[in-house]
């Protein structure tokens, strides 16, 4: 009689060949052996992750007609890439808040952030580089290598020994620009700044923490805050200015910036802005704005004065029930318009000018010791910067135009009698009060559009 054999053991493989599968079939008589399922992996291709003792288990305890797992591969490990851990705030809002009741808080705006000298200002965490795998079937598996980062670059720091902590060498203003770190130093005055002080003229930010009084001056080529009131003081600033508590002028303040200005209000005062200013009220002041005036408090207002600026005015109310004599002006009047056409006749004779220069440069051009060749080379060079100077001047001129199409003055309260509304070289007289209010220009009158 012939000898019955057993089933062969059963290999499955998964689809992403990381696991391994025995199946033993129900044997006829004789039970399986290592052997068996070791030529059965070898059959299947299966060499790595293998689970000795998985194996022998089945065969021991006989688990038959049921999948087992006998082998795992390694998963990789991606790596993990270097990272700066900051230790100084890089996200605060330069913008005032608006309370739910439409008031504005102004000692939310943060316009420098400081450091003391030894502060600890970046910790570098190294890159993890990551470890890798292998199926089953003995494939491997690459991760994915963590790349460390280049060492931070600026000014105002040093880096630790063994390169991960980075520390301020003083104390000052901490900013960072393009993966740039700086540190510069900071005018800090924790009172007023009065006649025991004097002026301040300080290349960098200057924060005063008390007010400035009549009389001295606080310039910066940086940024200016301010905690207290401003009263008849001159103050100038390369960048931006918070004024928290406002300006008491009384006709002698006198506020400028390139930058863009931020205020509780201002009473009798000069006020000069590239940028845009926002503020709660202006009380009798002399205005001027590169961009846009925004005074969205609840009771924000103009009252009185000449208030400019070339992009729009939004306002909640203008003028007063006094019908005190208000005038605010958006766009560019016809002083622009003229300047623009002189400079481009201007432009053109210089252009020609310095076309006839060089024809006669070169006629002379081997005459080098001629006094006529040294004459022309002369003029050329003054020439070529007046027609350098003269074409800035006319780009800006008309970047102003263009940034001027389409503003309006924008009114979400009250517009009392005593108010003339100035859009380029047109002008209107409001004779009566008026609610919600948008002043627009079409062609040549400004229209009054209710909102």
């Amino acid at each position: 009689m012939a000898a019955l054999t057993i089933n062969e053991p059963q290999i499955r493989v998964s689809h992403d060949s990381m696991k391994a599968y025995l199946y033993l079939p129900g044997p006829e008589l004789e039970s399986y052996t290592v052997s068996d399922v070791t030529e059965a992996l070898q059959a299947s291709g299966v060499v790595y992750g293998i689970q000795e003792d998985k194996i022998q288990e089945a065969i021991d305890k006989q688990i038959y007609n049921e999948e087992v797992l006998i082998a795992e591969g390694d998963k990789p490990e991606d790596g993990v890439a270097g990272y700066y851990e900051y230790k100084f705030d890089m996200n605060f809002s330069k913008q005032p808040k608006v309370h739910p009741d439409g008031s504005v808080d102004y000692w939310s705006i943060k316009m420098v952030e400081i450091v003391t000298e030894g502060q600890e200002i970046a910790v570098y965490h190294p890159a993890v580089p990551g470890v890798d795998g292998m199926d089953v079937k003995g494939k491997p598996l690459l991760a994915k290598r963590g790349r460390d980062l280049v060492p931070l670059r600026g000014k105002g720091f040093e880096r630790s020994e063994d390169g991960l902590t980075y520390t301020s060498l003083m104390d000052g203003k901490i900013e960072m620009t393009n993966e740039r770190i700086v540190i510069l130093p900071v005018y800090e005055v924790q009172g007023d700044v009065g006649l025991s002080i004097g002026n301040i003229d300080f290349r960098g930010d200057v924060i005063v923490h008390g007010g400035v009084c009549s009389g001295v001056s606080v310039k910066a080529t940086g940024t200016i805050t301010i905690d207290g009131v401003v009263e008849g003081a001159q103050i100038e600033a390369g960048k931006d200015i918070v004024l928290r508590s406002g300006v008491m002028g009384a006709s002698r303040a006198s506020i400028t910036t390139r930058g863009n200005i931020s205020a509780k209000f201002f009473e009798y005062t000069r006020v000069h802005a590239n940028g845009t200013i926002q503020a709660d009220v202006f009380l009798n002041c002399q205005v001027s704005c590169g961009e846009s005036i925004i005074l969205d408090g609840k009771k924000a207002s103009i009252v009185g004065g000449q208030v400019g600026a070339i992009q729009g005015i939004a306002v909640h109310t203008l003028g007063s029930d006094g019908e005190v004599r208000t005038q605010v002006r958006i766009g560019n009047d016809a002083s622009v318009r003229r300047r623009i056409g002189v400079l481009r006749s201007k432009i053109e004779v210089e252009k020609a000018n310095l076309e006839k220069i060089e024809n006669g440069l070169k006629i002379l051009k081997d005459m080098k010791n001629d006094p006529r060749r040294t004459d022309l080379l002369r003029v050329k060079i003054r020439d070529t910067a007046l027609l350098a100077e003269d074409t800035a001047e006319l780009e800006k001129l008309e970047d102003q135009m263009e940034r001027a199409k389409g503003a309006t003055v924008r009114v979400v309260g009250y517009v009392y009698p005593g108010v003339r509304v100035e859009i380029d070289e047109l002008e209107v007289g409001v004779k009566e009060m008026q609610e919600r209010l948008e002043f627009t220009r079409q062609a040549d009158k400004i229209i009054m559009c209710a909102l």
